[in-house]
């Protein structure tokens, strides 16, 4: 049925959670996870002190620098998936989230993903990187929704 089961990963407890359902889906399907995140440029652009713009020379490096830490990241959370027995493989791209993750993506595959769950407001001025990959990927999607827990900090 699937092959691979594609997990994007932000770094966030409520990514992670989309993880429970993928390792799940791959035991029934023997299919693979394949973990990844995407360095955006544009999620660096208003990174600095009160969100101004950073200076473009800059943005070389600070890409380069997530990238690694990305890398670093999803390593780390292959490893878990491997000690669990979950034939896993990562990957950190560069674009533009949404379109990042749909070009990986191949026939066979299948993205498992949280959504954060916003509404109102704050759907419309952050977006929705979840719907954004709904409308343009060719192969099926399973969106774990993840409500916002006030004492994580995390929003």
């Amino acid at each position: 049925m699937y092959t691979r089961i594609v997990v994007p990963l932000d770094g966030s407890h409520f990514a992670e959670q989309a993880l429970t359902q993928a390792v799940g889906l791959a035991r029934l399907t023997a299919a693979d996870i394949h973990l990844v995140r995407v360095a955006d440029i544009r999620s660096l652009e208003h990174a600095g002190p009160a969100r101004l713009p950073i200076d473009e020379g800059a943005f070389g490096s600070l890409l380069a620098e997530e990238s690694t830490d990305a890398g670093a990241y999803l390593r780390e959370v292959e490893e878990r998936l491997r000690a669990d027995g979950v034939d896993a493989t990562s990957e950190v791209i560069r674009g533009a989230v949404a379109r990042a993750i749909v070009a990986l993506t191949r026939a066979g595959d299948l993205i498992v993903m949280a959504s954060h769950g916003r509404s109102g407001m704050a759907r419309w001025f952050l977006g929705s990187v979840a719907e954004d990959i709904l409308r343009q990927s060719n192969v099926p999607i399973l969106l774990i929704r993840v409500a916002h827990d006030p004492a994580s900090g995390e929003a």
